[in-house]
């Protein structure tokens, strides 16, 4: 297979994967609408589990963070030592920055991620 050959295969693949992510918003929409509709269903007929036609369906509650001051929370997770409560994941922009100010950044070693770029030239 020659170069162009590749990129040609790399591309159409590409394209396939946008086609399927396009569909696969909508089909999450239309989940969660349905599961909106379910839910709403569930609570008139003042059920909290359901088995029909095989399938069954339960609810369940899950207490979720969304955070309306960061500093606020920033804040009690210094003062408590609570740094478990973030996710362990270093954001690579301000990493970058750092390392072009040749600022060490203890406990973290740089690699490079090797990637192909592809744009369509039309």
């Amino acid at each position: 297979m020659t170069l162009g050959d590749q990129i040609a295969h790399h591309e159409a693949l590409r394209e396939r994967k946008r086609q399927l992510k396009e569909r696969l918003k909508h089909i999450d929409k239309d989940i969660f609408e349905s599961e909106s509709q379910v839910l709403d269903a569930l609570d008139t007929a003042g059920l909290e589990h359901a088995k029909i036609d095989g399938v069954s369906v339960s609810i369940s509650e899950q207490t979720m963070p969304n955070v309306n001051d960061w500093d606020a929370l920033y804040e009690f997770i210094k003062e408590h030592d609570a740094f478990y409560m973030l996710q362990r994941r270093v954001s690579t922009g301000p990493y970058r920055e750092m390392l072009q100010m040749e600022q060490p950044v203890p406990g973290v070693e740089p690699y490079v991620q090797r990637k192909v770029n592809m744009r369509s030239a039309g």
